[in-house]
């Protein structure tokens, strides 16, 4: 692992990376060793698998082949990887909220008017992309790929694609709980099980009633993995990967479709850490009933060991939503400079949590209100403490309000809530006139990328700090730069070679300061 960069920014990760290290595993990083160097091509959107013919590849420097075997060029080839990444995300997030609660599947979307404003409406209904129903997630299409004079054709579709994520998303508002919302509280003497994937909601209720009424249950901590979409338990800190959450005590873990490390199950087993699917053909009662028993088990076995190394649930923090007055009023005084929301995810080929940390630390010393969510929201107590060792002062809560500058979106549920609650702020005003900023300092999956896409095409403008494979066409990224407000109003702040964090913080600081929530 000598080409590695430094894994993470949080000090209390080092241990557990010794850790896994000592039992033989180099977690996620070793496997990225493996990988280098990655493929050029693939990197920058220059290789096509759209059919049977190729795959096809384009050379970056105009020599041969300029082409793939169907003709399309470079432009063609990277809007093909662009659209198709944006509409697999999209497809995800459905598959996730379906497994979640099938009915959803046959429900349309809530009404998304009034997420909108005025121009913002006005133009996407002038576009024909508004209304947006959810049968239009099978007609949109990369018609640009057929012709290039289609461009704006395809443009409108990944900007309804957008619009579709956002709408499932917005579907998703009745199970987010109220802020008073008890969550299950973290014992270190209890045994610690930890689901990952998305298990359905009945399932939840099933073990939320044995950690609650069975004998058994009162012995156990049943963990989520990252915000998910049904915070009904605390969502564990798992530093930034549920590989590392394994050597954190753990005594079973619990799989459900939709988890994202195919890797965990041998670990797991390696480690000598029951395992079990969660949909299998036993139900959810046996299911249930198993885990706990394994667990217990596990942990008699284990003997007694540094609980310490789970760290305990951030304790349930007001939410500020319906506090729109009070925000107005810090805003119009100036305690108030601005608002950043930072939804992150660590990508291995950046140290875990280093840029989100940068953007969070120069926000705070902003007097910007800061939202934090994605697999960083869950780390938050991490994070904290970081920041901590960092600042000379962290800002504390505003004057008499008791609203804090620093504030977490607990699941994916509340993502329309932050929407209407920027709206409120002030209905007059466009997205992109307002003083906020929506930053993605991290992120790896296609879904995440499809959230950036619903904000872009919500009208709002949005940072990204990850290398995405349209960078392979510089005309075509251009053309996204300047399209994307003519259509939605959205604002891309995103280049081909990622500037450091400090740089991006000073980007996002000009940007907020060029603006204001008054008329």
């Amino acid at each position: 692992m000598n080409r590695i960069h430094k894994k993470s920014a949080l000090g209390q990760t080092t241990p557990l990376i010794l850790a896994a290290h000592d039992r033989g595993e180099s977690l996620l990083w070793g496997r990225y060793e493996e990988q280098v160097p990655l493929c050029a091509f693939t990197a920058n959107g220059l290789n096509c698998r759209k059919c049977f013919h190729g795959p096809c590849r384009i050379n970056p420097f105009g020599d041969q082949p300029t082409r793939g075997v169907c003709g399309a060029d470079r432009d063609q080839i990277v809007m093909e990887n662009l659209f198709q990444a944006t509409l697999e995300g999209v497809l995800e997030r459905a598959r996730t909220i379906s497994s979640l609660d099938e009915s959803l599947s046959d429900q349309e979307f809530p009404d998304l008017d009034s997420d909108f404003p005025h121009q913002t409406r006005k133009t996407l209904t002038n576009h024909g992309i508004l209304p947006v129903r959810k049968i239009q997630i099978l007609a949109v299409q990369n018609s640009y790929f057929s012709h290039k004079g289609y461009l704006t054709k395809t443009l409108k579709d990944l900007t309804r694609m957008g619009l579709i994520h956002y709408g499932l998303l917005k579907g998703l508002g009745k199970y987010v709980p109220s802020s008073g919302t008890a969550e299950s509280r973290y014992d270190p003497e209890r045994a610690n099980v930890l689901i990952v994937g998305q298990p359905p909601a009945n399932h939840i209720s099933a073990f939320r009633k044995r950690i609650q009424e069975g004998e058994q249950g009162q012995k156990i901590n049943l963990w989520l993995q990252g915000v998910r979409n049904l915070p009904a338990f605390p969502s564990i800190a798992d530093h930034g990967s549920p590989e590392m959450a394994l050597a954190m005590n753990l005594d079973a873990l619990i799989i459900y479709p939709g988890a994202h490390l195919p890797s965990l199950e041998d670990l797991a087993k390696k480690w000598e850490i029951p395992v079990l699917l969660g949909e299998e053909d036993k139900g959810i009662e046996w299911i249930a009933g198993q885990a706990l028993e394994l667990a217990l088990d596990h942990q008699k076995k284990k003997g007694r060991l540094d609980s310490s190394r789970i760290p305990p649930s951030q304790p349930p923090r007001v939410s500020i939503f319906d506090r729109v007055r009070d925000i107005q009023e810090a805003l119009s005084t100036g305690q108030i400079e601005g608002i950043l929301a930072i939804w992150a995810e660590p990508n291995v080929k950046q140290t875990f949590f280093e840029r989100t940390l940068t953007l969070m630390e120069n926000a705070l010393e902003e007097k910007f209100l800061v939202f934090l969510g994605g697999e960083a929201g869950a780390q938050l107590n991490l994070l904290d403490e970081e920041l901590g060792r960092r600042m000379e002062r962290k800002p504390a809560n505003l004057p008499g309000a008791g609203i804090s500058f620093l504030n977490t979106l607990r699941s994916q549920g509340e993502i329309s809530e932050i929407v209407a609650f920027l709206r409120n702020l002030n209905p007059e005003k466009e997205f992109n006139e307002m003083p906020v900023v929506v930053s993605f300092p991290e992120l790896s999956r296609t879904s995440t990328w499809a959230l950036a896409v619903s904000f872009l095409s919500l009208g709002f403008t949005v940072q990204l700090s990850t290398q995405l494979p349209f960078w392979g066409s510089p005309s075509l990224s251009e053309v996204l730069l300047k399209e994307w407000p003519r259509i939605s109003g959205g604002i891309l702040l995103a280049s081909p070679t990622v500037p450091d964090g400090q740089t991006q913080a000073q980007e996002i600081r000009s940007y907020i300061k060029s603006r204001r929530f008054a008329k």
